[in-house]
């Protein structure tokens, strides 16, 4: 993955992103709340050892050095917190007390600093207090036996505290959330980017085309114009959408191996990738270039065009096979006098077999000698076998691909499909692609209304329509 996927990773999940934030601060709250606070009160000694007979102040200052590490230790001696039980009234025990006090020395400033931590602010203030009254007195015991060679006496004064701290020390609210929302974060983070690494939908064209092995005949972007069938019909050239039309157009019909008097299979390895759009889009290009066009519904399961074009004739394809209807009485005018249309008609009740039999051979050599261009609006490969029977008497098989709907190993099996019952596939269609990786993405639709850019937008290669694709029940 290029570092830009990355970021688009991040930003197609963003819920996840922000629904392990606010997870990750809830945590941290709950752990908060949870925390019995720690209070603490700190006290400051400076360790003075004044130079006694005989010695210069620098030896007065090296003694200090010396004592002062011994006297971190002394506060934390056996000795010296039974002492600060015997006169504390905190009733806390020798371990309690000895659990609570720390004390650090620093060698370069003689600082020597104790720290009292309880759950208790002012047990906490008292233990100090009494630290401060009775630790130059230890002192004085533990020197009693020193010799004259060993120096003078030290005091400790005291330069800061005892403090008391009405805010405890722990757990910090506000850096505790600051931790839960960061780590929330990562891992909304880490969750979305490996959601899209264990992605095996197909969405770039270089992924399509490496695991079809097949030629990417055109790339139809995302359009709100896509989402109505009429509006497909309806003729906009300077649109995306209507570009992806003429070089899907302009690839098919330099395919040598296909016929002039062709017949198209439109298909896609599932439901819901957009293949009945595409099937539209490439039926009106062909009227608009000159062709007589005849666009067939033979998803006799799930039709869709008659109620959704509001065609008004309820026969079609399968009444036509089932011997109820003639070919001319099923074929439907739209506002163009070159494109014509045939809906499925009534859901039969044996849609495998009707495909499969002779009459459906029959019918698509009587639409050969009528049209130039027939497109075979087909289902979907999966799960039913018609579109595959279909694509044995088509000419040519153009499959489409959603983009993120359809993983390599479902395109894979739909193609070993029709390579079974040999069918002739010309390409793929990526269908629903953003801007970015759409055909005209460097081409800003603004720039289309300049007069010196017209001249670079491909033009239909027939006399345009006079009037948008009406149907016959706008005119009723």
């Amino acid at each position: 993955m290029e570092l830009s996927e990355y970021g688009r990773a991040i930003v197609r999940g963003w819920l996840i992103v922000l629904l392990c934030l606010l997870a990750g601060v809830a945590v941290a709250w709950g752990v908060t709340e949870r925390t019995t606070p720690v209070y603490q009160s700190t006290v400051k000694f400076y360790v003075v050892s004044p130079p006694s007979a005989g010695q210069s102040s620098l030896q007065s200052l090296e003694l200090s050095r010396g004592r002062i590490a011994s006297y971190a230790s002394l506060i934390k001696s056996d000795k010296f917190v039974e002492k600060l039980v015997s006169s504390s009234s905190t009733g806390l025990t020798a371990s309690d007390i000895a659990q609570s006090v720390s004390a650090s020395a620093d060698q370069d400033t003689l600082m020597l600093t104790v720290v009292v931590s309880l759950p208790d602010q002012a047990k906490a203030l008292e233990i100090a207090r009494e630290i401060v009254s009775g630790l130059n007195s230890a002192l004085d015991d533990v020197g009693a036996g020193r010799t004259q060679s060993g120096g003078g006496q030290t005091l400790l004064n005291v330069v800061a505290g005892p403090t008391d701290e009405a805010d405890p020390v722990s757990p910090r609210l506000s850096l505790n959330l600051a931790l839960g929302a960061l780590l929330g974060l990562g891992a909304g983070i880490a969750i979305a980017v490996a959601r899209r690494m264990t992605d095996h939908t197909l969405r770039t064209p270089e992924e399509v085309q490496d695991a079809s092995g097949l030629p990417l005949l055109a790339r139809v972007p995302a359009s709100t114009q896509a989402r109505q069938f009429s509006a497909v019909l309806e003729r906009s050239p300077a649109s995306l959408l209507d570009e992806a039309a003429r070089r899907l157009r302009t690839n098919i019909e330099h395919l040598p191996a296909l016929p002039a008097s062709g017949v198209v299979l439109i298909t896609s390895a599932r439901a819901g990738e957009g293949k009945t759009t595409v099937a539209l889009m490439l039926a009106r290009a062909w009227a608009e270039a000159g062709e007589k066009v005849l666009l067939v519904e033979t998803d006799l399961r799930f039709p869709r065009l008659e109620s959704e074009l509001k065609l008004g004739n309820p026969l079609g394809l399968a009444d036509v096979l089932a011997g109820r209807a003639a070919l001319p009485r099923v074929i439907q005018k739209t506002a163009s006098d070159r494109l014509h249309i045939v809906a499925a008609g009534s859901v039969p009740y044996n849609p495998t077999e009707l495909l499969a039999g002779q009459p459906m051979t029959a019918v698509l050599g009587e639409m050969r000698g009528s049209y130039s261009r027939v497109i075979l609006d087909a289902p979907a490969m999966q799960p039913f076998s018609d579109a595959a029977l279909l694509a044995v008497q088509a000419d040519s098989t153009v499959l489409v691909v959603r983009y993120e709907k359809v993983t390599r190993e479902l395109l894979g099996a739909s193609l070993r499909n029709l390579e079974l019952v040999k069918g002739a596939v010309a390409g793929v269609v990526l269908n629903a692609l953003p801007l970015r990786l759409s055909e005209g993405r460097k081409q800003p639709r603004t720039k289309l209304r300049k007069p010196k850019k017209r001249a670079t937008v491909a033009a239909p290669e027939a006399p345009a329509e006079p009037a948008p694709v009406k149907h016959s029940a706008a005119r009723r």
